[in-house]
């Protein structure tokens, strides 16, 4: 039986409602939960499955034959009618806390991060990383966990959680099998996101008069890799037509601008200053190829984003070194 909020919410409410001296006697409870369920004629999931959520999170806890609200429990009651504050609530408290958060942070651990830094897992093997999947929809009721077309993301708000960062810095294990999967993944991903702007570049000339010039955009990413960047393009009108927009296609399934950036591309960026274009595009829809959003464009990145921190002043962009080439010098005799 799956575990939804809105009948823990209700288990609370009857706990509430027998109260004498703070106390709730367990069978009477039940009953009156179990008598509910039959006067509205609902389905709902047995009464054993929800006490034990409630205890295991705390907001009820258990002595002898009675029940307790504890102040958490009375906390989320008063919040019944504001579901944003109650979700935070039950989700900071009773799902990434306490002996709950152990069946919980292990699996969000294991998710994927996106070139946004979104955690994300494919929602059809979702499953397979719980042993117990009762609760997984009480994950969606809170909005801990958001559905997407064809994956899962962990809710922006608690990326930072500090038990979910500490467990993803305990390395989590990989196969070369994961490994390759992921790089695949990314490797559509770019790949949608070179066509959607090809598009975009070619219907952008059109529409300003140049289809001469439009026809001509070329995506060089497919035979030419190591060029440092993806698609010869123009300005605007080009008699002789010479390439001026060279342009670096990123792309994502997230929203925010979040891009890794090779040393050979950063390299031509510099060399090609305001002629070098990175286009952002985010939100695709891996299963139609598409995005809602027409590509975020930066030109000049080498200075916009200045990736090696010559100007202190710039703070436009976060930027991190994830990796480096290390290589041992050798003695001249």
């Amino acid at each position: 039986m799956v575990i939804e909020l809105s009948q823990v919410l209700k288990l609370l409410g009857v706990v509430k409602s027998h109260q004498n001296n703070g106390k709730s006697k367990r069978q009477q409870v039940k009953k009156d939960f179990e008598l509910r369920k039959i006067d509205r004629g609902l389905e709902y999931p047995v009464y054993e499955e929800n006490e034990k959520f409630c205890l295991q999170t705390k907001i009820v806890i258990g002595e002898n034959d009675d029940l307790v609200l504890t102040d958490l429990g009375e906390q989320i009651l008063l919040l019944i009618n504001s579901k944003e504050k109650l979700n935070e609530l039950v989700i900071r408290e009773c799902l990434l806390k306490g002996d709950f958060s152990n069946k919980i942070i292990p699996v969000l651990a294991q998710f994927n991060v996106d070139e946004n830094n979104d955690l994300w897992y494919e929602k059809k093997s979702l499953t397979q990383l719980f042993d117990d999947t009762n609760f997984l929809h009480i994950l969606y009721d809170v909005e801990l966990l958001i559905k997407g077309e064809t994956d899962v993301k962990l809710n922006s708000k608690f990326h930072e959680n500090e038990s979910i960062t500490i467990q993803r810095k305990k390395k989590r294990k990989q196969s070369q099998g994961d490994i390759d999967d992921s790089l695949k993944i990314q490797k559509k991903i770019g790949q949608i996101g070179e066509k959607i702007v090809l598009k975009f570049e070619k219907n952008r000339l059109k529409e300003s008069g140049c289809s001469y010039e439009a026809e001509h955009v070329d995506q060089i990413s497919e035979d030419w890799a190591n060029k440092g960047y993806d698609i010869d393009s123009f300005d605007g009108n080009s008699p002789e037509l010479q390439p001026d927009r060279f342009i670096e296609v990123k792309s994502s399934t997230g929203k925010k601008f979040s891009v890794f950036w090779s040393e050979n591309e950063i390299e031509v960026a510099r060399e090609l200053g305001k002629r070098y274009w990175i286009y952002f595009v985010s939100e695709i829809d891996i299963e139609n190829k598409t995005s809602p959003n027409i590509p975020e464009m930066i030109q000049d990145p080498f200075n916009r984003i200045d990736p090696l921190n010559i100007n202190p002043e710039n703070t436009e962009f976060d930027k991190k070194w994830e990796s480096i080439h290390i290589t041992k010098k050798t003695e001249e005799n």
